[in-house]
């Protein structure tokens, strides 16, 4: 798999952001949240990535809070085939944990599946509940 980071002055920054938009989908203001995280991107503040590798195509964006590697979004294909590679790659990093935000059923059970813990039910809106999930990393600086 290949990791691209995606910077602002490329010539197709906006193309690839505005393939991240569908991550926002369930969000009570998705405008609000995506004008955030271009921000983010654009200060330094978080990175924008590009992951392909056969069946995978994922946009996604992370910062890093507290020694925790926290994806703030995600979108695209082949996120099953990817989340071992991610998680690795994230472990060589010496994080001591992976989170991730969700409004999604699907994706609380895909998580699931790779380890993650619900840590946290954020709020409830509009019948979607918005969740937090951690990854303990082992190989981690804390782990």
């Amino acid at each position: 798999m290949y990791f691209r980071i995606v910077r602002p002055e490329a010539a197709d920054f906006a193309a690839n952001l505005n393939l991240l938009r569908p991550a926002f989908v369930g969000s009570d203001n998705p405008k609000v949240e995506f004008n955030q995280v271009q921000e983010w991107i654009q200060t330094n503040k978080a990175s924008f990535y590009l992951l392909s590798g056969k069946g995978v195509k994922l946009w996604f964006v992370s910062r890093v809070i507290d020694n925790r590697y926290h994806i703030v979004a995600m979108t695209g294909r082949g996120l099953v085939d990817a989340a071992n590679f991610i998680i690795e790659r994230v472990t060589t990093c010496g994080y001591a944990s992976i989170t991730y935000h969700t409004y999604r059923q699907g994706m609380r059970r895909i998580l699931s599946r790779f380890g993650f813990e619900q840590k946290e039910k954020v709020r409830d809106f509009d019948g979607i509940t918005e969740t937090v999930h951690q990854l303990e990393l082992l190989g981690g600086m804390n782990g």
